[in-house]
């Protein structure tokens, strides 16, 4: 089964590679099933082939990583078909197929994640998906009232007719609908839960795919429906924002790997929402969709690896192991330089282009908030690195592990390659993101050559950086290497003495068990540590069992009194009725 998954995923990144002359176009009419007037169309455009080359390459890199793993029966269908519902999702050209394929999609996540998730993340999972797809079925409703069509082409004039309050409604209803599946901050109560305790096998796609399925939700509407300009865009820009840096220190304080992963992935979504709400930020907001689903899968694989060879799954267990796992290591360097967007790597690439559009439209404020997100995006990175791979390792079984399997490495050293690729030549997507830009009617993105990128207010040559960071890094290591080389060496790295204190097994040496706990003691910092959005969605849920108690209390069962009610509702309705 594993051996047809890898056959099926190889084929489908090849016909989505055929599809990128955007020639495909089916349209059918429904009116003979009685469905009259109504249009449903499925067309192979450049924006969808985009997103769905990203679900294909995803889809190739799962399932070589996922030789090492032996799954439950029937996860393997919940998967194809999971995979297909993506493919309606982007390639439908109307509101209609568009739901079906999102309704599928979240049954099928409900279903892989049920495998090894608790009965209360499930729960969550469930709520925010039903609260989720009701939210964007209304908005879709409220469009067709005014259109009477689901066609994309047709959402503008039909957005255009609504009055001002039922404008207001739909891009509430929408937004609505959308962050929950992005995970906007106050609508991540769902997703954590859901990234930490889902299979290793299935988080890097549910990180690096999935999430995504939101970004092209909120593109599609605001490419055909509404004008995000002006507030709606200041709104959406200052949520995106928020959503970075509130994640970026909620990261900070987890002692869980992938709960800090998971943190990660809501702060670099909210860079890509913050980019769509602005005027000139659509390339930038599709160069860090590529960039963030490569890392997301480099770096959920990297740690896949790390629990899969230790059997730990937190920092306060882990430390020490770049002398075991150093091909690993190296591996997650890359990774972390891309996610924390440092040159030479790829990652600058895709904020230069968020940050130069923020300088074009004048949007001084939200860059200044936007660079202090990604400056400490900085903190939680380095706990990445030191509390697995660095410092001092916690249990003497960690000496003695070793790197990982081949089936976890060969998928990231792909990856890295990708990424090492578009770093020397971060222009060599470029041409395709202009078909995109101009397929959505938005001004080109200009570049020079495959490897400098220009735009109005600055220049990036990736190959000149890239270089140049080599050759100094070089230097740096063979500078280091002399010196190491007439250090001390230590045989035992648990001999140590703590101010004559000898530390037992219960000792917590490793720095990462506490690191970033200290940050609370900075003013807003310990506000966003010390509160949450639980106690909101307790309270809501306090409400929400009070309110069925009543109702049950009403509904008892009792035959005579629901049939009092029966006639009483009636009598009202009746009586509305004549008014």
């Amino acid at each position: 089964m594993r051996l047809l998954t890898l056959i099926i995923s190889i084929w489908t990144l090849w016909f989505v590679t055929t599809l990128f002359d955007g020639s495909f176009s089916w349209q059918f009419d429904l009116a003979t099933v009685g469905i009259d007037g109504v249009v449903v169309a499925l067309k192979a455009t450049h924006l969808a082939n985009f997103f769905a080359l990203l679900v294909a390459l995803s889809f190739v890199i799962i399932s070589i990583f996922g030789f090492s793993y032996r799954v439950s029966k029937g996860f393997h269908l919940l998967y194809y078909l999971l995979v297909a519902s993506l493919f309606l999702i982007l390639y439908a050209r109307d509101y209609l197929l568009f739901f079906i394929g999102w309704e599928v999609m979240s049954i099928t996540t409900y279903f892989l994640l049920s495998y090894t998730l608790s009965h209360k993340a499930l729960i969550k999972y469930i709520l925010f998906a039903m609260a989720s797809a009701m939210s964007l079925v209304a908005a879709i409703v409220i469009l067709y009232s005014s259109s009477h069509s689901f066609l994309y082409l047709d959402a503008h004039r039909g957005f255009a007719s609504l009055s001002t309050s039922m404008s207001i409604l739909f891009v509430l209803l929408m937004l609505f609908g959308i962050f929950i599946k992005i995970g906007a901050i106050g609508f991540h109560y769902w997703l954590v839960d859901s990234y930490e305790e889902s299979s290793d096998l299935f988080t890097p796609f549910l990180s690096a795919i999935l999430s995504k399925m939101g970004i092209y939700a909120l593109i599609i509407f605001v490419a055909y429906a509404i004008d995000i300009s002006g507030r709606v865009g200041y709104i959406v820009a200052i949520m995106g924002v928020a959503t970075s840096i509130i994640a970026a220190f909620k990261a900070l304080d987890e002692d869980s790997i992938k709960r800090l992963l998971a943190y990660s992935s809501i702060a670099q979504l909210g860079y890509i929402v913050t980019a769509l709400s602005l005027a000139d930020g659509m390339s930038g907001a599709l160069y860090h969709s590529l960039i963030h689903t490569l890392v997301k899968l480099l770096l959920f694989i990297n740690v896949a690896g790390i629990i899969y060879v230790t059997s730990r799954a937190k920092f306060s267990e882990l430390g020490g192991l770049i002398y075991r796992m150093p091909q690993s290591f190296v591996l997650l360097l890359i990774g972390i330089i891309v996610l924390a967007g440092m040159p030479p790597l790829a990652g600058f690439t895709s904020k230069f282009l968020i940050y130069t559009s923020m300088l074009e439209g004048s949007n001084l404020l939200i860059l200044s908030a936007m660079m202090f997100a990604s400056a400490s995006a900085f903190l939680y990175i380095y706990k990445l690195i030191y509390g697995i791979y660095l410092g001092h390792p916690t249990h003497k079984k960690l000496e003695r592990v070793s790197e990982a399997p081949f089936a976890f490495l060969f998928p990231q050293y792909i990856i890295s390659a990708i990424l090492i690729l578009l770093s020397a030549y971060p222009a060599i997507v470029v041409p395709y993101f202009n078909t995109i830009l101009e397929e959505l009617q938005i001004d080109s993105l200009t570049y020079i050559d495959s490897a400098t990128i220009s735009t109005k207010v600055a220049s990036y040559d990736g190959l000149v950086v890239l270089g140049g960071f080599v050759v100094i890094f070089a230097l740096i290591t063979l500078l280091l290497a002399s010196i190491s080389s007439r250090s001390k060496r230590v045989k035992d790295r648990f001999d140590i003495a703590y101010c004559g204190e000898v530390p037992d097994e219960s000792t917590h040496l490793h720095y990462g068990y506490s690191m970033g706990r200290e940050m609370s003691r900075v003013g807003f910092v310990g506000v966003i540590l010390g509160n949450s959005v639980k106690g909101f969605y307790d309270y809501i849920s306090k409400q929400l069992f009070a309110l069925s108690q009543i109702v049950r209390a009403i509904y008892s069962g009792n035959l005579s009194i629901n049939f009092n009610i029966a006639i009483l509702s009636a009598l009202i309705l009746l009586w509305w009725g004549l008014r």
